[in-house]
């Protein structure tokens, strides 16, 4: 079954980067320049399907995005990228029920493992 990584990341170097990253590695990857609750609630949902986002800029905004999808119903496993020693962030996101947070600087390998489990 292919995996499929949506990337909703609104940094184009942070983009770039994941995509990337990912990119031949065993995954398909889908970009979003901007971030749209909405759009992203409407994502194909199930095995080998994941969304990567980051929490840098503004976790409060990070945050209402996890938050919106769960109370939408998409169920979709979510990977967080966020800053260094944010184990507040970490706290809450799980607490919001995504799958994993990645705390940076995140290597290619740490990135792959993450889509692996979460896919």
């Amino acid at each position: 079954m292919p995996t499929t990584a949506y990337v909703a990341v609104a940094d184009p170097q942070d983009r770039a980067w994941i995509t990337s990253a990912l990119a031949g590695a065993f995954v398909d990857v889908v970009r979003f320049a901007i971030v749209d609750v909405v759009e992203l609630a409407k994502l194909p949902r199930g095995p080998g399907q994941c969304l990567i986002v980051t929490a840098d800029e503004d976790e409060a905004a990070t945050f209402q995005l996890v938050r919106e999808l769960r109370h939408l119903g998409n169920d979709l496993p979510i990977i967080v990228v966020g800053p260094y020693s944010a184990f507040r962030t970490a706290v809450e996101i799980a607490r919001l029920e995504s799958t994993d947070f990645l705390e940076r600087p995140v290597s290619v390998r740490q990135l792959r493992s993450a889509v692996r489990r979460a896919c």
